[in-house]
């Protein structure tokens, strides 16, 4: 049961002539980082949460590269909170395998 439930939840990908692996979870993306600077969710989000001191991933999405705040009603970046592998993934939720 266990190695089924694995296999079915895990993303297999090659870079550098590398095997890596994803294991999706609760708030692991295994798809493409969203490096946008523009968050559509965030906007939404800050016109309704105006001051917020931080915008969730659940308006933002978990492929987001970057932390949000609102400025008034408006959203901005505050930083970016993962870097982004050479294929334009999120590095760390990705694994070599050995």
């Amino acid at each position: 049961m266990v190695a089924s439930h694995v296999k079915a939840t895990t993303s297999v990908r090659c870079m550098n002539g590398a095997v890596w692996l994803c294991n999706y979870g609760a708030n692991l993306s295994c798809g493409k980082a969203d490096a946008s600077r523009q968050s559509p969710g965030a906007d939404r989000f800050c016109k309704q949460n105006p001051d917020s001191i931080g915008v969730p991933m659940s308006a933002t999405g978990h492929a987001t590269v970057y932390d949000w705040k609102c400025v008034g009603r408006d959203a901005r970046i505050i930083g970016q909170i993962v870097e982004i592998d050479g294929r334009g993934f999120i590095a760390e939720n990705w694994k070599q395998l050995e």
